[in-house]
């Protein structure tokens, strides 16, 4: 049971094997909605799976062959990107950094383009500048870049404020095809408002990847307590809210004072990584209604949420659990003091990596209770949405550029991060492996989140919890609030 996330001789060899032939790993076969589906395996005869399916068995894209436009296409990236995803400059070894250069090698190669990225500052301390780069931009009548991509929120804020393109429209954006498998067709249908589509992602993106959020379960804790792995419990769909908090009882060793820094615990969290449990009781802050319109969600005070709220209060007033600030209880769960550990898949390697003593594996993040049909899945916000500039002088270009991308990235990135990476090289597993399969294919998306540098409420539920303060009363103030900065936003958008 126990996993230790150093690799041994034989699986260096394998990787280094692996990355001669990256585009020959395969994806997860998954639902419609998730983020990437994998090669599939067809039974047509050989000429038809030809014609749809490259010789790796990744789907072909829809993209002519004999494009060769001859431009330089000019992409505004966010510079403090977590992971990074756009530029590799030479093959050096990284299995990761090397896709990315094959990709963009392809995408150049494919469409007869050169890459000009152009880096600011757009993480979530930096929307707002982000946001006023792009308005000065648009004011002066500067066509300086043609593609966007960029932090999550900050994106939508420049949906919001009008200077992206609507991609949805073909004889603008002909070449983007976004029924195709590369692109998260989940995000495409809520980001889809009055038949336009302003962002997207999905293979495009390292970070969409990255930035799900799991639950890391420590096995010498579950060996020690005589606990059941809780990956015997997922696929039986007993993997629950009451199974996690009664798994958590008895497992803290301290001084009868809880101290963050020294003590062992069942569950410890803060802020932002919180925010699987709101979304994994069902509830959204924002839903479209039967005209299109984004609105408050009518799961905001609902049964799930006051009750999701009352237990993980409980848990961190017992000594079970504890809240805390910024991210200790990713150095807790590192140093073996965490039963269980929910935070984003890139933990595995830009944390738990450092101590080679860390045992774990991975599940889902618990679903509310047995009724519930699916697992839910939160992707952390610094995850890259795409979009064309709306001074572009070179839209066309620019959706086929997007298209290639994400084509690319799917046959290409995505086998390095998910199947090498996070699925092999972080967590050496089979069931891990199928768990990783699970989480993605149950990923998420809330308008209201998407949206929040424009509407209101996504850290209300947070600080509900810091405080132990009552949600029925926070809950009246957030859907006053959120009712009028729906209608402000689809103003914007009928603007």
């Amino acid at each position: 049971m126990k996993k230790n996330v150093k690799l041994t001789a034989g699986l260096l060899a394998l990787l280094l094997f692996a990355t001669a032939f990256i585009s020959c790993a395969n994806t997860n076969p998954g639902k419609e909605d998730q983020t990437t589906p994998a090669p599939i395996v067809d039974t047509t005869t050989p000429t038809e799976t030809d014609n749809k399916y490259d010789d790796k068995g990744y789907i072909r894209d829809n993209l002519p062959s004999d494009l060769n436009f001859g431009k330089e296409l000019t992409i505004l990236r966010w510079s403090d990107v977590e992971h990074e995803e756009f530029v590799a400059e030479e093959q050096t070894g990284d299995i990761v950094l090397d896709s990315i250069y094959t990709r963009n090698l392809r995408v150049e190669e494919r469409l007869g383009i050169t890459m000009k990225w152009e880096g600011i500052k757009g993480n979530s301390d930096n929307t707002s500048a982000w946001n006023t780069h792009l308005s000065n931009m648009v004011s002066s009548g500067s066509d300086e870049y043609d593609i966007i991509a960029g932090y999550s929120l900050s994106v939508t804020l420049n949906a919001a404020s009008g200077f992206l393109t609507d991609m949805l429209n073909t004889d603008v954006c002909p070449y983007a095809d976004f029924n195709q498998p590369w692109w998260s067709q989940l995000l495409v249908e809520q980001a889809t408002i009055k038949d336009k589509l302003y962002f997207a992602s999905g293979d495009i993106s390292r970070n969409a990847l990255e930035m799900m959020y799991v639950c890391f379960v420590n096995t010498d804790l579950l060996d020690s307590h005589n606990l059941e792995n809780p990956q015997n419990l997922v696929e039986s769909g007993k993997w629950t809210f009451a199974k996690f908090t009664e798994m958590c009882k008895g497992i803290y060793e301290g001084q009868g004072t809880k101290d963050f820094n020294t003590d062992t615990f069942g569950y410890m969290s803060s802020g932002i990584h919180n925010d699987p449990w709101f979304y994994a009781s069902g509830t959204l802050l924002c839903e479209k209604d039967a005209d299109g319109n984004i609105v408050p969600s009518e799961t905001l005070g609902g049964e799930r949420i006051l009750s999701t709220i009352d237990m993980l209060q409980t848990l961190f007033k017992s000594e079970d659990g504890i809240y805390t600030e910024n991210v200790n209880h990713q150095n807790a769960f590192r140093d073996g003091r965490l039963l269980f550990c929910t935070d984003r898949a890139r933990c595995s390697h830009k944390v738990f990596a450092a101590n080679g003593d860390c045992h774990y594996v991975v599940v889902p993040c618990p679903k509310y209770d047995e009724d519930m049909d699916n697992y839910i899945t939160v992707l952390g916000n610094p995850f890259t949405l795409y979009a064309i500039f709306a001074n572009s002088s070179e839209k066309k270009i620019a959706s086929a550029f997007i298209e290639c991308m994400a084509s690319e990235g799917y046959r290409n990135v995505t086998p390095a991060v998910f199947e090498i990476s996070l699925k092999t090289k972080y967590i050496n597993d089979p069931t891990s492996a199928k768990m990783y399969d699970i989480i993605r294919e149950n990923i998420t998306y809330d308008l209201g989140r998407l949206f929040s540098s424009s509407l209101a409420g996504q850290g209300d539920f947070r600080n509900t919890l810091k405080n132990n303060s009552s949600w029925t009363i926070t809950v009246k103030t957030l859907s006053k609030k959120l009712t009028s900065t729906c209608k402000t936003l689809m103003k914007s958008f009928e603007d």
